[in-house]
């Protein structure tokens, strides 16, 4: 093998870069390689993920389902070699029009593949680390108004209840989840793992031990997951008396004996999903009137954590929220308080000249 150019250095490039393009990769087959299709790379890579027993496999099928539908039809089409910095560029540019999030999620997987690639030796470099950083459009946390909640709640209880309503009426769980979620500052798949064994009424206050999610995998259905979005989820909450009471008349309905069963749960004690309560919720939206201001069961979540924050403290607030560090709730949950302190001005009174 040998290469020929007008400089050494050149000549040295060019070599190491026909070397990258025959460098077999390590148990993915042995026709792959820099000018193997990017398809077969994809493939492979995704092999990887589902082998791999640390990851989730909800996060798995969200892997998947963006690869096919993000990456994959703009790249399908090229060789590993021909996914250059300037290709990947101008597709985030073209993601990027369209959202944030979806240039966020196409440059996070198109990262992960070429990153595997790299590890095999196909490649010398990971093209998507050269790429433009995108800036991060502003987020202001919003959290409900009390004008807003208390809609919802009139809402959440007169929904399908109407006398001489066609079709089934409501069993009221979504009213009473939409408390249960407000009273603990939860997430909807948090709040519907709640099982019997996790809840003690007797402690003072009442509380909740938060250690499970519901998640959907294709193929098993739903069902719940030991553990809930991160493992360092895991924590103990306690619940205001409003909460307390709605998850007392739940409990009224379940066998004592059975520690766990779910305190939500179908008519045939299934676990309920989570598509199917935001579907009832967005319902109960429309009829307070609140449709399109993009409120979704997350604004409970991000509700509790305002008033926390603003009355216990950013830390208290992260704490109920199961998050390890602060930054994550003041940036996402914890709408900004701005109301006008006493206390700056009567300091900075400090510094007016003598009278």
């Amino acid at each position: 093998m040998g290469a020929t150019r007008p400089s050494r250095n050149a000549a040295v490039a060019a070599l190491k870069e026909e070397l990258a393009s025959r460098v077999r990769a390590g148990g993915v087959g042995d026709s792959l390689n820099a000018g193997s299709p990017f398809r077969l790379l994809a493939e492979a890579w995704m092999e990887d993920v589902l082998l791999d027993v640390d990851r989730a496999q909800g996060t798995k099928d969200v892997y998947e389902s963006e690869l096919r539908r993000l990456v994959l039809p703009h790249f399908e089409n090229f060789t590993i070699r021909e996914v250059t910095v300037g290709r990947i560029e101008l597709f985030l540019r073209m993601q990027r029009a369209k959202s944030y999030t979806r240039a966020k999620h196409s440059r996070n997987i198109l990262g992960m593949i070429m990153a595997f690639a790299v590890r095999r030796e196909i490649i010398p470099r990971n093209p998507v680390t050269e790429t433009s950083r995108m800036k991060k459009p502003p987020h202001t946390p919003k959290a409900l108004t009390p004008e807003q909640l208390g809609a919802i709640r009139l809402a959440a209880r007169e929904w399908r209840t109407e006398e001489g309503r066609m079709g089934p009426r409501s069993d009221g769980q979504v009213r009473d989840i939409i408390e249960v979620m407000l009273g603990t500052a939860t997430r909807i798949g948090e709040v519907l793992a709640l099982r019997q064994c996790d809840i003690d009424m007797d402690a003072d206050p009442p509380r909740v031990t938060v250690c499970g999610t519901i998640v959907v995998n294709r193929g098993a259905g739903v069902l719940r997951q030991e553990h809930p979005k991160t493992h360092e989820s895991n924590r103990v909450i306690g619940v205001p008396e409003f909460a307390a009471d709605v998850i007392r008349e739940r409990l009224k309905l379940i066998d004592p004996a059975d520690s766990d069963h779910l305190l939500f749960f179908s008519r045939t004690g299934t676990p309920l999903t989570p598509y199917n309560v935001r579907r009832t919720f967005r319902g109960i939206l429309r009829a307070a009137g609140l449709e399109g201001l993009n409120i979704s069961p997350h604004s409970f979540r991000r509700t509790g954590a305002t008033l926390l924050a603003n009355e216990l403290g950013m830390q208290a607030a992260a704490d109920v929220l199961g998050h390890t560090s602060t930054s994550t709730t003041k940036a996402h949950y914890a709408e900004p308080d701005r109301t006008v302190k006493p206390g700056p001005a009567a300091v900075m009174q400090k510094l007016a000249p003598p009278k």
